[in-house]
């Protein structure tokens, strides 16, 4: 009967051999798109160790870039081209979604930094926390010994005398 109705169409051998060649190449170029879109994570490399907290996420076909210090990504942070986040010390997880797929979960880990600028000013010098954590900062002055507490990416101003500076992290 198939057969019937096909030859009473018109449709011959050559043309069922095209629509059979067409059908096969649609599938297989579908088949490559999805492959090709899949969402990769580039940078951080997983397993990577962050020394310097200002680095870029690198992704490729990705919409959105999902961050997490767990695993399973309860509480993420979700991240769109252009945002920006800061990110304590820690171990981070991450991945990258477009509108099809998800990527591999990779991992990296952000180190602490200890960082202590005394910016010299006019009448008083600026003491700043260039770090990731917070800091203790202990000023000596003629055998008197000073305690001063300041959190990442705050700063104070501090007498221009002969004091000494040193910073430890918090805690």
């Amino acid at each position: 009967m198939i057969k019937n109705m096909m030859s009473n169409r018109g449709i011959g051998k050559y043309e069922r051999i095209f629509m059979i060649v067409s059908a096969v190449f649609v599938i297989g170029a579908l088949f490559y798109m999805y492959v090709s879109s899949s969402p990769k994570t580039i940078s951080p490399i997983s397993g990577q160790t962050i020394f310097n907290p200002d680095f870029v996420f690198e992704i490729e076909n990705g919409e959105e870039l999902v961050i997490s210090t767990s695993l399973d990504f309860t509480s993420p942070i979700i991240l769109n081209e252009g945002s920006e986040t800061d990110l304590p010390p820690g171990t981070y997880y991450w991945k990258v979604r477009n509108w099809l797929r998800e990527s591999e979960v990779g991992s990296f880990t952000i180190e602490s930094s200890v960082g202590l600028n005394l910016r010299k000013g006019n009448e008083k010098d600026l003491l700043e926390n260039s770090g990731n954590v917070p800091v203790d900062v202990t000023k000596k002055k003629g055998g008197i010994t000073t305690q001063i507490p300041v959190d990442v990416g705050k700063s104070l101003e501090v007498e221009k005398d002969n004091s000494s500076y040193e910073g430890r992290q918090n805690g």
